[in-house]
């Protein structure tokens, strides 16, 4: 799977991953930002070869379609490392949240990659979506159900996780703790041998919100031309309703439930709004109960 020089070390790969909307894109524009990484961006190459290709060749019985998918996943790499040698790169970063659903295999054929997985709680995450999806993207959900899904099948996957070369970050705290977390997560990838020295505070000052609704609040702001960092709203539970609750727990409680079991100190949770409303055929508007629906 040498894409790099003859002879030379192949480029390393770091992964970005999580489900959409869940702060992939600034984490990993950030951490690509490092002079001796290349920054590819939400490539979409290793998704192309792992999820998409097998999907939609199905169970076909063609007898060279697994030798073609193989030399599929092959490419994908050789074409991230010959990008970044050719940079003079020892890593690229790869920032598609649509590989954590093949991280199990993309580490299994890349034995020295690095993963950072972003959780994000599905409250905030579904509202982001929605965003999303009036901004024209389809695949983001047509319903508040059809979001919660795209947040539910995103962390599936998280749960078999390579052993010592995962890093899990909360959206929350880098939203509520930015510089702490930020700190965190430099430390602990620089050691696993990822250049965290030259890092840009710049890319943390740029929005990646959905266009219908403008930019929205960074966690950067430039003030003095120097970069400062500051908590932000992760969750807004002013557009959070009992009805939508109704719409979304079925789909989500699984998959949050065991996130919470078994990243207890990493996946957070926004605080609850203190009172929702649900439509009653007949009272009208109620009170719902969360109960531990949160």
């Amino acid at each position: 799977m040498a894409g790099g020089d003859e002879g030379g070390p192949r480029p390393r790969g770091l992964f970005v991953v999580g489900a959409p909307r869940s702060g992939t894109t600034l984490i990993g524009n950030y951490l690509g930002s490092s002079p001796e990484a290349l920054n590819l961006g939400e490539f979409g190459g290793f998704h192309l070869a792992y999820n998409i290709a097998p999907s939609a060749l199905g169970a076909m019985p063609g007898t060279f379609r697994d030798a073609y998918l193989d030399d599929l996943r092959t490419h994908a790499a050789w074409f991230a490392e010959g990008l970044a040698a050719t940079e003079g790169r020892g890593w690229y970063c790869d920032a598609t949240p649509f590989n954590l659903a093949a991280m199990g295999r993309i580490a299994a054929d890349l034995p020295d990659a690095v993963f950072v997985v972003m959780l994000r709680h599905y409250a905030g995450c579904i509202q982001s979506l929605r965003r999303s999806f009036d901004s024209g993207f389809a695949w983001a959900g047509r319903t508040w159900a059809d979001s919660a899904e795209v947040w539910a099948a995103s962390y599936r996957s998280a749960f078999e996780l390579p052993p010592g070369r995962t890093v899990l970050v909360s959206y929350e705290a880098v939203t509520g703790r930015p510089r702490q977390t930020l700190e965190g997560l430099r430390t602990t990838l620089a050691s696993m041998g990822y250049p965290t020295d030259a890092l840009d505070l710049g890319e943390l000052a740029v929005s990646h919100a959905p266009p219908s609704t403008g930019p929205r609040a960074t966690i950067g702001i430039v003030e003095d031309g120097e970069v400062q960092l500051r908590p932000i709203p992760c969750f807004d539970p002013g557009r959070w309703s009992g009805d939508i609750h109704r719409q979304v727990w079925p789909v989500v409680q699984d998959v949050h439930r065991r996130l919470l079991e078994q990243y207890p100190t990493v996946y957070g949770s926004p605080a609850a709004p203190r009172r929702l409303w649900v439509h009653h055929d007949i009272q009208g508007l109620v009170e719902a109960d969360l109960g531990d629906e949160w």
